[in-house]
């Protein structure tokens, strides 16, 4: 089972008492917040001596403010306690009050330098163990603190699968305008870190997968507490899931759902509601980026969204797919254009057997077809679009390129392509299709 990890700098100030609240509820009068902040984060009396609080200390902080007594005067006097006016406790005697074990940290150095900053760095992911629960208190410390926070964090998700689930810092300067400190809850500002991220791997390569689950992560205690009724919450999860659907039919090259937009009307439909659907303002510009990355579709059917999504495979280095899902977009480019169902496999081969003889000028007393399918071959050779030479040789070159694909490049009977190639042949295709067919320019 996972441990709860508190991480905490302290620092060597004799720290004045404070009552820190959050949503108008106080979490103690207390010198060192840590107290007041592990009140907070165990509201429901939930962690245990398994759970660990990381107190990280310089010799300065550990000499004056972990042990009891350690605050001196000028004169090098024991400074008392101002309430009690006896023992004045150290944070190592405070944390007695909690179920979690103390863990302190000594030896952290002042950070003066970037060395010293990464021995911080690096003190700190020793002690976390995999799959960890993080909660961090910034309060004190040095002041690229925040920084070095987020940045443990990305690193221990990635390489220690942790979670951090908290986030806060203690505004004790408030207090003289308000009466009492707050508890800061900074956590969102990495959940748009995270959302960011997820964001930039779709739009860069199409997974989607890291969006999904931070929708789910997102949107799951929400529509507990409301009982499924936070329409907010409800608009982001269908969104992402209609958008996860959009992806995998173009990443499983589901070709006549691409093109009948049996799931993009669902996906655009829900992307209008997205509006305010979280309670952090900044995803709202993050979704705006997803919508716009889905403009070139039609969310009603049309063979044009086969080319799209060739197209939107070939951006995202599904080089494959991208061959494939051309291909059959031109085979039912030309189904349509001659009474052809783009599902009807048995007829959907006569196109292909049309490129084949006219790639090759092929006698028909030597075509490879049925007496009873001549009558419509002729009539695909007949087609306009036939007799412009670079249409059959894109057909012919896109299908090397699916053979080479196919077969892993292990042919003895041709030079397997190189990557670089297959790239370039795929664009080009791309590219002439579009002028071809339907008179558009794409950019390379």
């Amino acid at each position: 089972m996972s441990r709860k990890v508190f991480i905490s700098f302290l620092g060597g100030t004799n720290y004045r008492y404070c009552d820190y609240q959050k949503d108008d509820k106080s979490y103690g009068n207390v010198r060192f917040v840590q107290e007041a902040t592990l009140n907070y984060l165990d509201v429901n009396n939930q962690w245990t001596q398994d759970d660990v609080a990381m107190i990280l200390l310089t010799q300065m902080a550990a000499e004056n403010n972990w042990v009891d007594n350690g605050q001196k005067d000028s004169n090098g006097n024991i400074v008392c306690d101002e309430q009690t006016k006896s023992t004045l406790e150290g944070l190592e005697t405070r944390l007695k009050q909690f179920k979690i074990k103390p863990l302190p940290v000594f030896g952290i150095p002042e950070g003066n330098d970037e060395n010293e900053i990464w021995q911080i760095f690096e003190r700190v992911f020793k002690e976390i163990n995999d799959g960890d629960q993080l909660y961090f208190d910034i309060t004190h410390g040095f002041r690229y603190l925040p920084m070095l926070v987020m940045v443990l964090c990305n690193y221990s998700k990635f390489l220690k699968k942790v979670t951090v689930e908290s986030i806060t810092y203690g505004n004790y300067e408030v207090a003289k305008k308000l009466g009492h400190g707050l508890i800061v809850d900074l956590l969102p500002l990495t959940k748009l870190q995270d959302w960011t991220y997820a964001a930039g791997q779709y739009l860069d390569s199409g997974n989607v997968e890291r969006l999904a689950t931070l929708c789910n992560e997102e949107t799951k205690l929400v529509l507990r507490n409301s009982q499924g009724k936070d329409e907010g919450a409800k608009n982001l999860k269908n969104f992402v899931s209609k958008l996860s659907s959009v992806v995998e039919e173009r990443r499983s090259c589901r070709g006549i759902d691409i093109i009948k937009s049996t799931s993009l009307n669902g996906l655009k439909q829900a992307a209008e509601t997205l509006e305010n659907s979280t309670s952090i303002k900044p995803f709202n510009p993050i979704f705006e980026k997803i919508k716009k990355s889905l403009v070139s579709f039609d969310e009603n059917e049309n063979i044009r969204n086969g080319l799209s999504a060739a197209v939107w495979c070939y951006d995202n280095g599904l080089y494959q797919q991208s061959a494939t899902i051309l291909q059959e977009f031109v085979v039912s480019f030309f189904c349509m254009r001659h009474g052809i169902a783009i599902d009807d496999e048995e007829n959907r081969e006569l196109v292909n057997k049309a490129f084949n003889i006219k790639a090759h000028n092929t006698d028909e007393d030597k075509w490879n077809a049925k007496d009873e399918q001549k009558p419509k071959i002729r009539e695909i050779i007949s087609d306009d679009y036939f007799d412009n030479e670079k249409l059959i040789a894109y057909f012919q070159n896109l299908t090397e390129v699916r053979n080479d694909f196919n077969h892993s490049g292990m042919r003895s009977k041709r030079v397997p392509m190189k990557p670089s190639n297959i790239k370039e042949n795929i664009k080009k295709c791309i590219c002439g299709f579009a002028v071809l067919l339907f008179n558009i320019k794409i950019e390379n």
